[in-house]
């Protein structure tokens, strides 16, 4: 059983390796800062994930809307760090099912509120910022309409300025997403905990979704090997 398990992967990469051309390079997008904890993470996990199945891999940080759209009409290969919900949206891309990361959803403030949970935000914020393009802060939020107003921004960065400046009461932000410069920025106001903690996943386009398979069982075997725990602690905790 084993064996044939193992032919059955070997033959679906083969397949995979195939769609996309002998050599080629696969390009997938991040909507993550490339100076940013979460895409050094994904940069490190893609390269070791596609060293072990013999592909050439990029990782390219898009603004959320442009990766989305490159996707649709073919320009890159995959996206990498969407959520599961994603792939409700569109079912027409693979999903590599194990996770690679996740994402710890905060809450920045000016001053301490006690949040601990999405609806924590209706008891003292008017206006709330999230980033452009991150489709499931926005789904959450207008669920709280008009109790709470949106608005979404360019960056993280840019979102947790919008509060030191006032003009929001609030930012939802990707703790793993606030780059190395914007750092200082956090230590002028508040962050929440966890409000949710967001699996990622890795989606394909379809003419790849032969990797798919392959790419999975590589996943599951750097989870048992320790990958994503020894890449959170080089990338997430500060030194």
């Amino acid at each position: 059983m084993l064996g044939f398990s193992t032919l059955l992967i070997t033959t679906a990469l083969a397949a995979g390796v195939a769609s996309a051309g002998e050599n080629a390079e696969l390009v997938f997008g991040t909507t993550h800062d490339i100076n940013s904890p979460a895409y050094r993470y994904a940069h490190e996990y893609l390269r070791q994930l596609c060293l072990e199945n013999k592909l050439r891999c990029v990782l390219r940080s898009l603004p959320g809307r442009r990766s989305e759209a490159m996707l649709a009409i073919g320009k890159i290969d995959g996206e990498f760090g969407r959520v599961k919900a994603y792939g409700i949206r569109h079912p027409e891309y693979a999903r590599v099912e194990e996770p690679f990361n996740v994402s710890l959803t905060r809450i920045f403030t000016r001053q301490p509120h006690d949040i601990s949970n999405w609806q924590s935000l209706t008891s003292f914020a008017h206006t709330v910022s999230y980033k452009r393009g991150v489709f499931l802060y926005q789904q959450r939020l207008e669920s709280m309409r008009p109790a709470v107003q949106l608005h979404d921004v360019q960056s993280e960065a840019a979102c947790l300025q919008v509060v030191l400046a006032r003009h929001s009461d609030a930012c939802v932000f990707d703790d793993g997403g606030v780059s190395g410069d914007a750092q200082h920025l956090l230590k002028q106001g508040y962050s929440s905990a966890s409000i949710e903690d967001l699996p990622l996943y890795i989606y394909l386009d379809k003419r790849h979704a032969a990797l798919a398979a392959p790419l999975n069982e590589t996943a599951k075997r750097m989870l048992a090997r320790g990958i994503p725990a020894q890449l959170r602690r080089s990338y997430y905790e500060l030194k």
